[in-house]
């Protein structure tokens, strides 16, 4: 359960409180934000840990859910396997050496891909009140498939989820 305790104010321009947090047992930023109309204060803040950690418990607890999204909805495991196969040196090959010198299967499986799925940095944002409110998640990956760029997922205020591609 997080506390007002273990926030610091943010840059003011794209999130407003952050802390450093883990998800899944890996650690990753997380970010709030709330809407001008609702403040900015430690007092916003406060009103709206409820609603932080409950969303919190929920993501934790639906990891597979979450994860199975960026195949399910953005199919980035047949992505992941269309980039892979643009580093193959020959049609024929089952292997494809990355940037960081490691060699990985060509072939995405969806079960690969998910297992592949880390948690980076994860966003609270508020926009009607501060008892209820939606998150978004950036997970990397493991091999790398994307380069760097991240998988978007998002979690509505009725924790709805679905991922937006990378």
């Amino acid at each position: 359960m997080l506390n007002t305790t273990d926030f610091k104010h943010g840059d003011d321009r794209y999130t407003d409180y952050i802390t450093d947090s883990k998800l899944w047992g890996e650690p990753l930023k997380l970010d709030i934000s709330f809407e001008e109309k609702l403040g900015k204060t430690e007092d916003t803040l406060a009103e709206a840990l409820p609603a932080i950690n409950s969303k919190l418990s929920f993501i934790e607890e639906n990891m597979d859910a979450v994860k199975r999204a960026s195949v399910e909805d953005a199919h980035l495991d047949e992505l992941a396997e269309d980039w892979l196969s643009e580093l193959l040196e020959h049609e024929d090959d089952t292997e494809v050496e990355l940037e960081d010198g490691s060699k990985i299967p060509v072939k995405v499986t969806p079960e690969r891909f998910i297992a592949s799925l880390y948690p980076v940095a994860l966003g609270f944002e508020f926009s009607e009140s501060t008892g209820i409110c939606a998150a978004y998640l950036e997970l990397g990956c493991d091999p790398d498939y994307f380069a760097g760029h991240r998988v978007h997922i998002e979690i509505d205020e009725e924790n709805e989820i679905s991922c937006d591609g990378i």
